[in-house]
């Protein structure tokens, strides 16, 4: 789990609204769309209290991206539901999809320290960059020592492949690098 204590995880964003009845247009960031259900409970805040209730939900392909519509219990306008506009929706976190080996969340690797494979410490994660081809770990460099070719704005971009990444210890917020990417 991470540092900061979760209690949610932002699974998308409410869009503009669809039809006249209170639908809205739900911009997901979750890579569980189907897990997101009539009667499911999801959250308009981070901390669980404002309880956003699925009434009906429907799929919609828009340029190769899979949005939903999604009526929230309570939302019965276009008015109603142009108020809620660019809220976001979370999911508690007790409700998530199990992971496989080998997957995280992206808010449990944020933080975690970056060694090298001789334990050189190199930096933290800060972000994770989610790509059409893989995820990058998005590492500050914090370690003034080490000096990287081609790196002059102190991060450094770690594709999330076998080739670079020999471990992951989320309890211990620990990754470990096999090879440094390299850059020109």
């Amino acid at each position: 789990m991470s540092k900061i204590n979760v209690d949610a995880r932002l699974i998308g964003i409410i869009g503009k609204p669809h039809g006249i009845r209170g639908e809205t247009n739900v911009m997901l960031l979750t890579d569980y769309p189907k897990t997101v259900k009539k009667e499911s409970a999801l959250f308009f805040d981070e901390k669980c209290q404002k309880k956003a209730e699925v009434e009906s939900i429907r799929r919609k392909n828009i340029k190769k991206h899979l949005t939903l519509i999604i009526k929230f219990k309570g939302i019965d306008s276009r008015n109603q539901a142009e108020k809620i506009k660019g809220t976001s929706i979370f999911r508690n976190t007790k409700e998530s999809p199990k992971l496989k080996k080998g997957q995280y969340w992206v808010d449990d690797i944020v933080d975690c320290r970056v060694y090298s494979k001789s334990e050189v410490f190199i930096g933290r994660v800060i972000d994770v960059e989610k790509l059409s081809s893989n995820d990058n770990l998005e590492v500050k460099i914090e370690n003034r020592e080490f000096k990287i070719k081609g790196i002059d704005s102190g991060i450094l971009y770690v594709p999330v492949i076998k080739r670079y990444i020999d471990s992951i210890d989320i309890k211990e917020k620990k990754v470990i690098l096999k090879e440094i990417p390299e850059y020109v």
